[in-house]
């Protein structure tokens, strides 16, 4: 290899290093010990949206993606959502996981385990452009996510998802 190229691979190389390194300094979750049963619950707090905020929430059974919508709407168990990803036609299609509300919150509920969830796993390692709601009364509420939501998603997602398995052990 001559000189240019290796210079080139080292830059390289540093910039991965930068840019991982920013990336894993930003991982910070929230830990709660419950007084009662001891178990620990994780929680990246809540983050705005365009038109929703969301947190993603763990413990020893569940990791637990809660949307919350600034108006009232009303979901249950045959509301869905549909999440498409940035870049490409793929999309998923996921159901409330929640109780019947009227108060703006919907759920994506995914059972925690030594192997994390394919679909859990998607949303913490694939850009989501934006994800669409649909209420009980079947109307569609959009939420569209920029770069930086792109981002700050997909690591709440890692963040939580990895440190919820560490409950198991």
């Amino acid at each position: 290899m001559n000189g240019f190229g290796l210079k080139k691979s080292l830059l390289f190389l540093l910039c991965s290093a930068t840019v991982f390194h920013a990336v894993a300094q930003d991982c910070t979750i929230n830990r709660e010990t419950d007084l009662f049963t001891k178990e620990t619950r994780l929680s990246s707090g809540f983050f705005d949206l365009s038109g929703a905020s969301v947190t993603v929430d763990a413990d020893k059974k569940e990791v637990d993606i809660l949307f919350s919508f600034k108006t009232n709407r009303c979901f249950d168990d045959g509301c869905t959502a549909t999440i498409y990803f940035a870049g490409t036609k793929s999309k998923l299609l996921l159901r409330n996981a929640g109780t019947m509300n009227c108060e703006g919150l919907f759920h994506f509920i995914f059972r925690n385990a030594v192997a994390v969830n394919y679909q859990l796993k998607k949303l913490a390692t694939a850009k989501i452009s934006h994800i669409v709601f649909t209420d009980r009364d079947q109307k569609s509420i959009p939420v569209n996510l920029d770069e930086p939501m792109q981002l700050k998603f997909m690591q709440a997602v890692d963040c939580v998802s990895k440190e919820a398995v560490k409950l198991l052990q």
